[in-house]
């Protein structure tokens, strides 16, 4: 006999446990289903030889006052993980400089100051971020889908729509390098560089393609707040799973999904292991790219996202070295700041171990490493389709090992003698450990500066069918996952009142 639930939720990343939590706290008869042996995907963490590690190298973001993974918690009634907020978001160590990127805004424009020229334009452009960004902030916080797809959804657009929004308008054609034209400061090689290495981490993009909305809300969000927490992503992805099953959630972990298919007015779901559920509505927290092998023949065929079309996408993939070392490699400045990004080169893309962010766990979190050790991720992007050529596999892994560790030594000297433990992970890695076909990770990369209108809805457009996560609107990385999974309850929570 297969039991019936109000929702299933296939995906423990950040929109699905999001999801699942707020309607498992509302009452509601929710399975959530995960192929792994982790929660939490690209957000998820492994233990390895005496360390943990995070899966990908990230900040800590949205738990300021009034931040969305605040009020998540509150909304949930329950305390966040242990977290410390930064004063330094991180050191960015350019070819030629070393600067601190403050949280704090004045202190960042003084530091800004410090080692870029034009530094009154730069603090003009950067109150131009934080304005946008906070009429922006007011409007995404309502949980509105979009782009809207039902009668309803439109009117609950537009509804929210004021008049700060409306005096976005001239924004909506213009680019985040549109927008440094006006300060003069798209010639200024240094800031650029650093500003594009910024933009590349958040939305996977440098200014010239990225949309301005999108460019000025990802670099107003460390502004808001940056924080180290305790355990990684991973003890919020935790916390989440915690709270669903709390809540009376069901949570069936190394169950992979392989058929998404109606039956009647319900959606059937199977699994590898050859169990079967039915559900009336059905959140899927995988990515776009995996969709089409999923749905069965009929359902594929009536999703308005078509194949052919979703496949010429753009999307990154992650080189990522996961390492365990004695602390003796850190200064006195870098001991007890977590986050470092490097730029190897003005002359090359801000790519394939050109750029790189390096998250170090903080001395007094036990749960990544033995007292006196560290536990570190480093991550660049990169191009997926050369990492499936078994031939050149593991040559083109050692370059890049040896590429970053040259980078890594120039700034920590006898970084390699301190080292225990050196794991890379590719592409590949990430299909096997996170079922994301290819190892495409981070979204879909802008590429132009009207790509805000091409995004995917959260609504599948069919009957009881749901997405969330990095490839659905609002993007990329754990506050937009997140806030996507927040959307799609809030309207089954309609739906079910």
């Amino acid at each position: 006999m297969i039991v019936m639930h109000d929702v299933i939720v296939v995906g423990t990343g950040f929109g699905g446990l999001t999801s699942a939590a707020l309607l498992a706290k509302r009452g509601m008869r929710v399975l959530t289903l995960e192929a792994a042996n982790e929660l939490g995907g690209s957000a998820g963490k492994f233990d390895r030889q005496g360390f943990r590690f995070a899966a990908g190298a990230t900040v800590g973001m949205g738990f300021e006052k009034d931040g969305l993974l605040t009020e998540l918690f509150h909304e949930l009634e329950m305390n966040p993980p242990s977290m410390q907020q930064l004063e330094t978001i991180m050191n960015v160590y350019l070819p030629d400089r070393h600067v601190m990127y403050f949280a704090q805004k004045e202190r960042w424009f003084e530091e800004a100051g410090r080692v870029f020229e034009k530094s009154e334009r730069i603090q003009a452009f950067f109150h131009e971020v934080f304005s946008v960004a906070e009429k922006l902030y007011r409007f995404v916080k309502q949980k509105i889908i979009f782009p809207p797809v039902t009668i309803r959804e439109w009117k609950n657009f537009l509804q929210a729509i004021d008049v700060s929004i409306l005096s976005l308008a001239p924004y909506l054609h213009q680019s985040v390098y549109d927008r440094l034209r006006k300060y003069e400061l798209h010639n200024d090689k240094a800031f650029m560089t650093f500003l594009n290495g910024q933009l590349m981490d958040s939305v996977q993009t440098t200014a010239e393609y990225s949309p301005s909305l999108l460019g000025y809300m990802a670099l107003s969000v460390f502004h808001r707040g940056a924080f180290y927490v305790h355990g990684g992503l991973a003890s919020v992805i935790e916390a989440l799973s915690v709270s669903f099953q709390q809540n009376g959630g069901e949570l069936k972990m190394r169950s992979k999904v392989i058929s998404l298919k109606k039956s009647g007015n319900h959606w059937r779901v199977e699994t590898k292991r050859g169990d079967m559920y039915e559900a009336n509505q059905l959140i899927v927290n995988a990515p776009i790219h995996n969709i089409f092998e999923l749905l069965a023949d009929q359902e594929r065929k009536a999703l308005p996202i078509k194949q052919e079309k979703e496949e010429q996408q753009t999307s990154w993939g992650a080189f990522t070295l996961y390492v365990g070392a004695k602390e003796g490699f850190l200064d006195e400045k870098s001991f007890f700041t977590p986050f470092h990004q490097f730029i190897g080169t003005y002359d090359r893309p801000l790519s394939e171990g050109n750029q790189f962010l390096f998250s170090v766990s903080s001395p007094d979190d036990d749960t990544f490493a033995p007292d006196g050790k560290r536990a570190i991720t480093i991550s660049t992007h990169t191009e997926v389709k050369q990492w499936w050529n078994k031939e050149t596999y593991e040559g083109l892994k050692d370059r890049y090992v040896n590429d970053i560790l040259y980078l890594i030594e120039k700034r920590f000297n006898g970084f390699s003698a301190h080292t225990e433990v050196l794991l890379p992970g590719t592409p590949v890695t990430f299909q096997r450990f996170t079922q994301r076909k290819h190892g495409l990770v981070g979204g879909y990369v802008p590429t132009s500066k009207y790509s805000l209108f091409k995004a995917y809805s959260p609504n599948a457009r069919i009957e009881g069918l749901w997405f969330c996560g990095d490839t659905v609107f609002p993007g990329a990385g754990s506050l937009g996952s997140s806030l996507s999974g927040w959307t799609v309850a809030n309207e089954l929570i309609q739906t079910y009142k």
